[in-house]
């Protein structure tokens, strides 16, 4: 099989490697898509660093292609999507169904080896069947999907809020998608680039205004006190500190976006408005629906608008080049996926 490594900032290689076998309790998948996420452009950079020969990818779709021992209810040719997780399945936190703390917890594509190959073995428990309608690369949305999904659901979004997003990334434009199918009665958002200003308005927004100061007070006028107000940005941006401000008495507050400098803030808006603040860590379950079930059945509504999202595809032998596409704005680029 074809494999691609990452080698370095900016580097890959794609190589034969041997096909591997399925355990018990695994399954062999044949990846059919995998996106390229904005962390996974910080190691791209060389801003973060990887051992030597790192198999990058964790937005992955595919097709079921042998099974281990002891696996039921997946079947070989099954479209699946993947919740790149492994986890123990026995501490506290699985049992809950908060294993996305779990302290065993391995990343596929972070932390240990992911999806940027023809074939992978996996957990069985990581595979979630695909309906009808929903083909790969819509498959590979219900990650970053996922991850919205489970900061809205935190935040106990219910029908009318007023959602404010902050950024219109991948994640962002998610989040726009996953309030507007959970209710929302009104969503503002904030877009840097004009690809992103016009998605968000596709994914759903009712306002698109500029980031920073001025587009954050002309988005307080318009949203009159938020809801909830969900943060994409992190990095160092100042975006902590507009919750703030955009948050009404008592709303919600859901942090997204992946901080790499310490924030800034006035602790008196905290004794003002009452609000809180919760930090969302990847996906779960809450209840009897998994965050990766309910990303799946909103794209399986409305699977052309999500569709959208994906604006340049490329094939592994072509990696490195897909990579670099996301990694410039001046591309047009929101996602970018990759088929092997």
């Amino acid at each position: 099989m074809k494999t691609a490594m990452f080698m370095g900032a900016r580097r890959f290689e794609v190589r034969d490697a041997e096909t591997p076998s399925p355990g018990p309790g695994e399954v062999l998948v044949r990846m059919r898509n995998i996106g390229v996420c904005g962390s996974d452009l910080h190691f791209f950079r060389g801003d973060f660093p990887l051992p030597p020969e790192f198999i990058l990818g964790h937005e992955c779709a595919g097709e079921i292609a042998a099974l281990g021992e002891n696996v039921h209810g997946l079947a070989a040719g099954d479209q699946v999507a993947l919740e790149l997780f492994g986890v123990c399945l026995t501490c506290a936190q699985c049992r809950s169904g908060d294993y996305q703390l779990c302290v065993s917890r391995k990343a596929f594509g972070i932390n240990t080896a992911g999806g940027l190959r023809e074939y992978m073995v996996l957990p069985a428990y990581t595979a979630y069947r695909l309906p009808p309608g929903v083909d790969a690369e819509l498959g590979a949305l219900c990650e970053p999907l996922a991850v919205a999904v489970h900061g809205l659901r935190l935040a106990n979004i219910t029908f009318g809020d007023r959602v404010a997003v902050l950024g219109a990334g991948t994640i962002g434009l998610c989040a726009i998608a996953a309030a507007r199918a959970m209710g929302a009665g009104y969503i503002a958002a904030t877009a840097k680039h004009p690809q992103q200003r016009e998605m968000a308005l596709a994914m759903g927004a009712d306002d698109v205004f500029a980031p920073g100061a001025d587009g954050a007070g002309q988005m307080a006028k318009a949203l009159g006190g938020g809801d909830v107000v969900v943060e994409t940005v992190g990095g160092h941006a100042d975006t902590f500190a507009q919750t703030l401000t955009l948050v009404g008495t008592r709303g919600r507050i859901v942090i997204l976006g992946a901080f790499t400098a310490p924030v800034q803030f006035h602790p008196i808006m905290l004794f003002l408005k009452e609000p809180t603040i919760h930090g969302a860590n990847c996906y779960g379950r809450g209840g009897r629906r998994s965050d990766y079930e309910m990303a799946i059945e909103i794209v399986r509504r409305d699977p052309e608008r999500m569709r959208r999202l994906i604006t340049h595809r490329f094939p592994l032998a072509a990696v490195a080049d897909a990579y670099a596409t996301a990694d410039d704005k001046a591309s047009g680029a929101i996602k970018v996926t990759i088929t092997p």
